[in-house]
């Protein structure tokens, strides 16, 4: 199917390429073409779907490996099915069209492909393609790795060979403990942040943007209140943002932090956590859990803070725009060749 797809993709490319005014030419062929494909082999080919073949074509080259080399079949030939005769990619560059290897890309289905032709950067497409073949992911998986943002994690973790080998890790997909609801880093370049600017700006632009907030800390993350009020002794705290997450059953506390993570920071969110534990947590609850999240954090620091303490917290850094190109292809070779070694 996924070869039938490509080769119809073709010839619509290279019927549209050869005629004058190919824009409208093209808008009145696939009309005209699904019209009567449809009534011959049924609505698999609408014209959204022969408007996809063709970007498949583009985006896309089939190719079989030198020892898969063969004739075409006479079914092939008739349907206009024709492969060029090995794959060859450019070392070290990103091709203008990804090589489509049935040796190695054989379990990805025409719905894979659709869902990466979303993917409208090249780079972030290649990366999808490949860890999709590598990974063996289903259709399911590559969706939930997109939503998830894997790609620009990778490109943004300080940590790659923990981000590695949170990847390795096999089963289903279901969040086993607190730390894995949270993500590291977090992208909030939708925030609009730019020069200098207090927690208090970061806190209000996270509140304009609460919706985009919860989409990037998860779709089970409930809002409760910023600001929210603890009195101890005579002194009164505010809460940065309080949190509640369906799957843990838990209230999740959010402090947030412009600089590094320091010592201080996990003192005052273990205050945090005790009052909550004291005065909001509910017996049918989990415990609370604590999230800072910071610019910037020193592995050392957050491992000795953490490993021994009365409360659960998880400390990730934000980040309000990706880095420039080159670090981002440089930071994503580093994660393949490490996922495909196992260096975990």
């Amino acid at each position: 199917m996924v070869s039938l797809y490509w080769s119809v993709g073709r010839i619509i490319s290279t019927e549209i390429q050869r005629r004058p005014g190919r824009a409208d030419y093209g808008e009145a062929l696939l009309a005209r073409l699904a019209e009567r494909l449809r009534l011959e082999y049924g609505p698999g080919f609408s014209r959204s779907n022969l408007q996809d073949m063709r970007r498949f074509h583009e985006a896309f080259e089939i190719c079989q490996t030198v020892s898969g080399k063969s004739s075409p079949t006479d079914a092939q030939e008739a349907r206009g099915i024709v492969l060029p005769e090995k794959c060859q990619t450019p070392s070290g560059e990103l091709p203008s069209r990804l090589l489509v290897d049935f040796g190695k890309h054989f379990h990805l289905s025409w719905s894979h492909y659709r869902l990466l032709l979303v993917q409208e950067d090249p780079i972030r497409r290649h990366f999808y393609f490949e860890q999709a073949a590598t990974q063996r992911w289903s259709f399911r998986e590559l969706r939930r790795q997109m939503s998830g943002a894997l790609f620009e994690r990778v490109a943004l973790s300080s940590d790659t060979r923990a981000l590695v080998k949170l990847e390795k890790k096999k089963g289903a997909p279901e969040i086993a403990n607190y730390r894995d609801a949270f993500k590291d880093p977090y992208l909030l370049d939708f925030l609009g942040l730019t020069g200098a600017y207090s927690e208090k700006d970061l806190e209000a632009a996270i509140i304009t943007n609460l919706q985009q907030f919860l989409t990037e800390l998860g779709s089970d993350f409930c809002f409760i209140r910023r600001q929210y009020p603890m009195r101890i002794d005579d002194e009164d705290y505010f809460l940065d943002l309080l949190f509640y997450h369906r799957v843990l059953r838990c209230l999740v506390a959010v402090d947030l932090k412009i600089g590094p993570f320091v010592a201080a920071d996990k003192g005052q969110m273990d205050l945090y956590l005790s009052w909550l534990k004291r005065h909001e947590w509910r017996e049918h609850e989990n415990e609370p859990v604590g999230l800072i999240l910071c610019t910037s954090k020193k592995r050392q620091h957050v491992e000795l803070l953490l490993a021994n303490g009365p409360h659960k917290m998880q400390v990730s850094e934000y980040l309000t725009k990706l880095p420039d190109k080159k670090v981002l292809e440089e930071r994503l070779k580093l994660y393949g060749r490490m996922l495909e070694k196992g260096e975990i």
